[in-house]
């Protein structure tokens, strides 16, 4: 009869230890998961700070940066050479109005007016170097590259500089001067339309959109026309913007639809036919997006790699005068918007990094590592860093 009592007791206490033990292992191990996860290192939220504020020329239709100064040009031919505290450190006057955009390379200023002149300064100093008049007026910006090519120049240079200028004019014909003594490398004559915007260089080839709608890539070491590609009548590339990735040429067309382009052979990859889009957009070289302002007003972003919409945010605000701009910094990507700079990443809401003091953003630039500025339409310049 006591063995028949006993031996229940002795199960139960056998379940109420293993029982007892179960739990005891869930309690370590939750708290080693959680121990493990305070341990993991969260993302840090970047931010932005306002360092300083300057005041640039009004006027100015230009505003280059280079090397800690910048360079406002007027429309009536007036040079200014400013550090980033906005004091002034030389002054000069071209003859003529500057309608295209200068370039700046290997401490040479490179301007060019509308008398068809074409006139370089020392950067540090401000003193002309050298001046020569061209056969048609300059329609392009100014665009240096390293000459490749094999050509000699009937004077010799003084220095080993391969530093070279290319542009195009009203008369369709396009140049390559030697930077240092504004000599001739090569000019290619093969069509009469004029040329408007800034060439992209790949693989010692420049890329042009012309006055007839075309693109024409044109060898930099020769001037040899590679190919020349227009889809169609509709698709008007004459005053598009370029980028490229290093394979593709991105463009859109005046009816606002966007191109990829093969940049080797001259032929289209793909094109958007559902979404009209901004002359205006940025590729993140480290993201491997496209960012695009469609005409409803979204912030789309859009994969490269497998042609689709991945994300896009309808914006709070217009955008008179196209004054938006992108920039990259930390292999993220930020909307300068309104006057307030945001976080673009995909499936997740813009996030406000930084309030700037105006609202419309003229053009931007990339001063060092993690610092940048804005500049206002009135000449107003905010530097910032990021952080």
């Amino acid at each position: 009869m006591n063995c028949v009592i006993l031996k229940p007791k002795i199960e139960e206490l056998m379940k109420y230890k293993l029982l007892t033990i179960t739990l005891l292992g869930f309690v370590v191990l939750n708290f080693a998961q959680q121990k493990t996860a305070s341990s993991i290192p969260s993302q840090p939220i970047l931010s932005a700070k306002i360092t300083k504020t300057i005041q640039l020329d009004s006027i100015a239709v230009f505003t280059n940066y280079y090397e800690g100064k910048f360079f406002p040009f007027s429309k009536e031919g007036v040079i200014v050479s400013s550090d980033t505290s906005g004091k002034a450190l030389w002054k000069q006057q071209v003859n003529g109005s500057i309608t295209t955009e200068p370039v700046l390379v290997e401490n040479i200023l490179v301007i060019a007016t509308d008398n068809n002149d074409i006139n370089t300064f020392d950067i540090k100093t401000g003193s002309q170097l050298q001046s020569i008049s061209v056969e048609d007026k300059i329609t392009t910006p100014l665009f240096a590259f390293n000459y490749a090519g094999t050509n000699e120049l009937m004077i010799p240079k003084q220095t080993n500089s391969k530093a070279a200028v290319v542009f195009g004019m009203a008369s369709g014909k396009i140049s390559c001067l030697d930077l240092e003594t504004l000599q001739e490398y090569w000019q290619n004559g093969d069509q009469k339309d004029t040329l408007y915007t800034k060439p992209i260089l790949l693989n010692n080839k420049l890329v042009f959109t012309r006055g007839d709608g075309s693109l024409n890539s044109i060898d930099a070491n020769t001037g040899l026309l590679i190919w020349r590609w227009q889809e169609e009548e509709l698709s008007n590339f004459s005053k598009a913007n370029l980028e490229t990735d290093g394979k593709s040429i991105f463009v859109v067309s005046a009816d606002s639809v966007f191109h990829s382009i093969n940049f080797l052979l001259g032929r289209l990859n793909w094109r958007l036919e559902n979404i009209k889009v901004d002359s205006k957009f940025f590729y993140s070289t480290s993201q491997k997006n496209l960012y695009l302002i469609s005409s409803n007003e979204k912030l789309i972003i859009f994969s490269v790699k497998d042609e689709v919409t991945v994300d896009d945010f309808k914006l709070r605000y217009n955008l008179p005068n196209n004054s938006y701009n992108f920039f990259e910094f930390e292999k993220k990507v930020f909307f300068v918007y309104n006057g307030i700079i945001y976080e673009a990443e995909e499936k997740q809401l813009l996030k406000e990094v930084l309030k700037l003091d105006f609202a419309d953003v003229k053009s931007f630039y990339q001063l060092g590592e993690n610092k940048f500025a804005a500049l206002s339409y009135n000449g107003k310049l905010t530097i910032f860093i990021m952080r």
